[in-house]
């Protein structure tokens, strides 16, 4: 009879319900991963809109092609341009933009004026590491500077916005972010102290026949680290399978966001999941450790 109990006890400890706490521990990693793919989602949406936003520098009147390239040139060498290629820089000469001009009026002004008043035009794009309002002051600055640069301009009013409500967003998703990692410490603490609460008389019993604190946490807390990896992979896996159904129905051709930024959510899972698990797994069994055999009947 004392084998047959032995061998129970053997069977039986450090284990706890699997499905409880790999359903509550995956949904609170979901909850995470939505979270952090909708956030960077929307970095994504804000650089795309920051690097499409365009500076125009209109040049001297009558300057030459020459002067035209080398003005480009300079501008290729600034680091503050959005990449070094044609896609970059885009060059609309006057002649080009009066008639263009004129095909949206329906009328040939240049003849009713007699002259072209319109410049010679660049349209540069900006990296979006440039966006404040100091850095572009200081890029109007330097690109004023150039030989045959006449003006430059871009729409101030609209940065001022764009980075004032950038701002904003940032500290409401901060703080959303940190709420929800807090709830789900909480949801996950909760369910393994509810998980493990049928092992603390176990606990205690190998406690009574010289057991070290040490002996005891390793199989929970190895335990406790399949389960959170466990459910760092079935968060993983759900929220890869909400991307291509999110990517199927919105965007045939490209992710929402890069799987090189979906590998480093999935991987946060994971490892957040494995830590969590394994904190709370060690705080409840310790609680246990230290109660006393009136607070175990509680």
């Amino acid at each position: 009879m004392y084998k047959e109990r032995k061998k129970q006890a053997k069977k039986t400890f450090g284990n706890f319900p699997f499905l409880s706490v790999i359903f509550s521990v995956s949904l609170s990693l979901l909850l995470l991963g939505i979270f952090s793919l909708f956030l960077i989602s929307s970095i994504e949406v804000r650089k795309v809109i920051q690097e499409n936003t365009e500076v125009n520098i209109f040049l001297n009147k009558n300057i030459s092609s020459n002067q035209v390239d080398k003005i480009k040139r300079t501008l290729f060498t600034k680091d503050y341009i959005l990449s070094k290629d044609e896609s970059t820089l885009k060059y609309i000469s006057s002649s080009d933009a009066a008639e263009e001009f004129s095909k949206e009026i329906g009328e040939d002004f240049v003849n009713f004026l007699g002259s072209n008043p319109l410049r010679d035009l660049i349209i540069l794009k900006i990296s979006s590491d440039f966006f404040e309002k100091e850095s572009l002051e200081n890029i109007e600055s330097d690109i004023l500077k150039v030989p045959g640069v006449y003006e430059v301009d871009y729409s101030k009013e609209m940065i001022e916005n764009i980075n004032s409500n950038v701002r904003n967003i940032s500290l409401v998703f901060g703080g959303i972010f940190i709420t929800l990692f807090l709830i789900s410490i909480i949801l996950i603490n909760n369910t393994l102290r509810i998980a493990l609460f049928s092992q603390r008389f176990l606990i205690r019993s190998m406690q009574l026949v010289g057991a070290t604190a040490n002996y005891i946490l390793k199989p929970f807390i190895f335990r406790g680290i399949i389960y959170g990896f466990i459910s760092g992979i079935l968060s993983s896996a759900i929220l890869y399978s909400l991307v291509l159904l999110i990517n199927e129905r919105i965007n045939e051709s490209n992710m929402i966001i890069g799987i090189e930024k979906l590998s480093i959510i999935f991987i946060s899972l994971i490892v957040t999941g494995m830590l969590i698990v394994m904190f709370s797994t060690y705080t409840s069994v310790n609680k246990y450790l230290n109660s006393s055999l009136d607070d175990l009947y509680k």
